[in-house]
C-alpha cells in the first residue's frame, strides 16, 4: 500500500485480514490479564549475580556466557567485527574480553544479548529486529560520544549508557513476542505512514505504547530503575523526575539517529535547552555525527551476525 493518512488506512483496513486485530480497548485488557511476562533467562541472572560479585573477572564472566552455546557466538562474532579493528583472530570468549571488548563492554553485551535472545519477534520491518538491533548499537556508539563532550563532573555511568542504548526499545520485541498479530499490524502502519510518530499511530492502533511495554519488561526484570525511568519515558523531552538526565540524553540520541535515517522514528527538533541542561557544547553534535556515520556500514554488518 502506497504512503497515505491515517484517516485513509483506517478506511482501507475495514476490508482486509487486518481487521482481526483486537480494538485498542481489547488489547489493553489481554495485556493487563497476562498473569506473566517471559522470565529473564538463567544465563542473564547469573549474569546480574555476577555485577555483586568482588571478584568477577574475565574467566568468570567468560564462564556464565559460555553456559550459552548462542550467546557465546554472537560474542566471539561482535569481537571479530570489523568494527573493533582487531588484527588477530579470536578463538574464545575469555580472549574476546581480555584483547578486545573489555569486561564492562562485555558484561552489558551479554546480558542485552541474552534477553534479546529470549523474544521472537519479526526481523523485517520498521519495527522488526533488524531495525531496532541498528539502532540499539548506533545509539551505543553515538551515546557514548555525546557523552565524551560532557564535563567530567556531569558525566554519565559507562554501564548505564551502554544498557540504555540497547535496551530503551525493547517495548518492540516484547509486543512482537506476546501479540504478533498487533505487532505485524503496527508495523504496516507505521511502513504507511512514515510522516506520523510511532508513539501517535501506537496510541491510535493499540491504545498502549512500547515505552509502557519495555518498562513493564524492565520492571519485570529486576532492571536498575535508571534503565527502567528511560524506558518509560525516552519519548518525552519535557519529563523532571528520577533520571531526567540520562533520559534527555536517551532522547537527544534518538532525534539525531532519525536525521541520519537509522531506526524507524521520525526525525523531530530538540531544544537548545536539552544541550543546556546536558552541558553539552553545540559543536559536540556535529563531531559526534561524524565519526558515528564513517562506522554505520561496519555496524550494519554487525547486525547482520546478529539477526542473520
Amino acid at each position: 500500500m502506497p504512503p497515505s493518512t491515517l484517516l485513509n488506512w483506517s478506511f482501507k483496513t475495514l476490508h482486509s485480514p487486518m481487521n482481526s486485530v483486537k480494538s485498542p480497548y481489547d488489547l489493553l485488557k489481554d495485556i493487563s490479564a497476562l498473569q506473566a511476562l517471559p522470565a529473564l533467562p538463567g544465563v542473564a541472572m547469573r549474569i546480574i549475580q555476577l555485577a555483586a560479585d568482588p571478584t568477577a573477572d574475565a574467566e568468570k564472566l567468560a564462564a556464565v556466557i559460555e553456559l550459552d552455546p548462542l550467546l557465546t557466538a554472537q560474542i566471539l562474532r561482535w569481537a571479530s567485527s570489523s568494527l573493533y579493528g582487531y588484527p588477530g583472530k579470536i578463538v574464545c570468549t575469555r580472549e574476546a574480553i581480555s584483547r578486545v571488548l573489555g569486561f564492562d563492554l562485555v558484561f552489558n553485551l551479554a546480558l542485552s544479548l541474552s534477553t534479546m535472545n529470549l523474544l521472537k519477534t519479526p526481523k523485517d520491518g520498521p519495527i522488526g529486529t533488524r531495525v531496532f538491533w541498528v539502532h540499539a548499537m548506533a545509539s551505543s556508539l553515538l551515546m557514548p560520544l555525546l557523552n565524551s563532550h560532557i564535563p567530567l563532573e556531569h558525566r554519565f555511568e559507562d554501564n548505564e549508557l551502554f544498557l540504555v542504548a540497547l535496551l530503551h526499545n525493547i517495548g518492540y520485541p516484547l509486543l512482537g513476542d506476546q501479540f504478533p498479530r498487533e505487532f505485524s499490524c503496527l508495523n504496516y502502519l507505521i511502513a504507511a505512514n512514515p510522516t506520523l510518530s510511532n508513539v501517535a499511530l501506537e496510541r491510535f492502533a493499540l491504545g498502549v505504547t512500547h515505552e509502557t511495554l519495555g518498562a513493564w519488561l524492565m520492571t519485570a526484570w529486576y532492571m536498575p530503575k535508571p534503565i527502567v525511568d528511560v524506558v518509560y519515558h525516552h519519548h518525552n523531552p519535557n519529563y523532571r523526575g528520577d533520571n531526567y538526565r540520562l533520559n534527555l540524553l536517551t532522547y537527544l540520541n534518538d532525534c539525531l539517529l532519525a536525521v541520519l535515517g537509522i531506526g524507524s522514528g521520525k526525525p523531530q527538533a530538540y531544544s537548545e535547552d536539552i544541550l543546556t541542561a546536558l552541558h553539552l557544547p553545540v559543536t559536540a553534535i556535529e563531531q559526534s555525527l561524524d565519526k558515528i556515520g564513517d562506522k554505520f556500514i561496519k555496524l550494519v554488518d554487525q547486525v547482520n551476525s546478529i539477526v542473520g
